[in-house]
């Protein structure tokens, strides 16, 4: 099987965009049984995109194809990116440039503390990340501007690559609607029906726009349902349709044939009232979805993204009366299992400023919650 398949809906990207394979695919679809048992529902699929890669799996791997592709293209030795402390894209960043030799600094914003923060700073450090710590959001300018300087290549002239939060550009959204015509196979195959509707986290916008295009392109009648997990100024149907326009654009001028067009902010289903009141913050809802999904069908999920989108699309089922109609949620999150290889790490390596989060309580602590790492 040719990869990706968006070369093969669209023959002229093949010597237009720069493209390196680091994940496996296609990634799994399964039914949630034990799910709809409890649950009532009849039909609820899951897209195993944690399976991407046994590196370290999750969305970002589709995105990161593209993006240390275009990286290496240029010469690149380090690029930069952001995150929150304990974030999952810098993770993936990290692991992934290190596989094809580029070194990554990461410029990290505090956040509410949590077991995967935990895991992500160790196996930050023992991959190399070079951290550069931004006291708020506030000051992230400053901490990108020390990071570029350290970074800087002397001998090719160059500052590192830059890449936006959670992956989040043109190609990160390629790399989603390579995702839509890898499901849209998966349905001709006979592994899934084809989904009324597709459920997925949103946050920097990326892998919900890709979904938005690529369900265009593969010629899938199903309406994708974003689930909001960042404040609303950063995450709104305005700032999702730009990326969805902006991938639709540069399509139709590359692929003239292509069957995707352009939408309204209004055009977009959007649930936003699942999100808790901070970034990161953990809501009795989506814990209750992680408890769930570990319990009934082994999945791994986290408070942040994963957990509150299968619990807006629980509610989204039961509320609507949809239950007898196909839906696929996409596992977002990393199930690859590397706690194992850092949990005896001393925390006291990482710099002082992230030693908080090993002395101070966790959420899944205070909220009564199994931690799991």
């Amino acid at each position: 099987m040719e990869r990706p398949l968006l070369f093969a809906e669209c023959p002229a990207l093949r010597n237009r965009v720069q493209w390196r394979e680091l994940g496996e695919y296609p990634t799994p679809v399964e039914k949630l049984e034990g799910l709809c048992r409890s649950e009532g529902i009849r039909e609820l699929y899951i897209k195993r995109d944690d399976l991407s890669s046994p590196c370290y799996g999750g969305n970002k791997v589709r995105k990161l194809e593209y993006l240390l592709a275009l990286a290496v293209s240029r010469g690149h030795k380090a690029i930069i990116t952001f995150g929150a402390a304990g974030s999952n894209h810098v993770l993936a960043t990290v692991i992934h440039a290190r596989r094809v030799g580029i070194r990554t600094i990461a410029v990290l914003v505090p956040q509410p503390n949590a077991a995967y923060v935990r895991k992500n700073l160790l196996l930050d450090y023992v991959h190399g990340a070079e951290f550069v710590l931004a006291g708020s959001v506030a000051t992230v300018p400053l901490a990108f501007a020390k990071g570029m300087i350290a970074g800087y290549d002397r001998e090719k002239r160059l500052f590192p690559f830059v890449i936006p939060p959670g992956g989040t550009s043109l190609g990160g959204c390629l790399g989603y609607v390579d995702a839509a015509v890898e499901i849209r196979r998966q349905v001709d195959e006979g592994l899934l029906p084809e989904p009324e509707f597709i459920f997925v986290t949103y946050g920097s916008g990326g892998t919900a726009a890709g979904l938005i295009v690529g369900a265009q392109l593969a010629g899938l009648n199903s309406r994708v349902i974003p689930v909001r997990v960042v404040e609303k100024v950063a995450c709104n149907r305005l700032h999702l349709a730009w990326h969805v326009n902006r991938t639709v654009r540069f399509l139709k001028r590359n692929c003239p044939t292509a069957t995707v067009r352009g939408v309204r902010p209004g055009d977009i289903t959007l649930i936003d009232n699942f999100a808790g009141k901070h970034y990161a913050r953990f809501t009795e809802e989506g814990m209750v979805a992680v408890d769930k999904a570990r319990t009934h069908d082994g999945i791994k999920l986290e408070g942040t993204y994963t957990g509150k989108t299968l619990a807006a699309a629980l509610d989204f089922i039961k509320t609507h009366g949809t239950g007898e109609r196909p839906a696929l949620f996409i596992n977002t999150y990393s199930s690859a299992d590397l706690y194992p290889t850092v949990a005896d790490i001393d925390y006291h390596l990482l710099p002082p400023e992230l030693h908080r989060y090993f002395t101070s309580p966790l959420q899944e602590e205070k909220m009564g919650h199994e931690v799991v790492y």
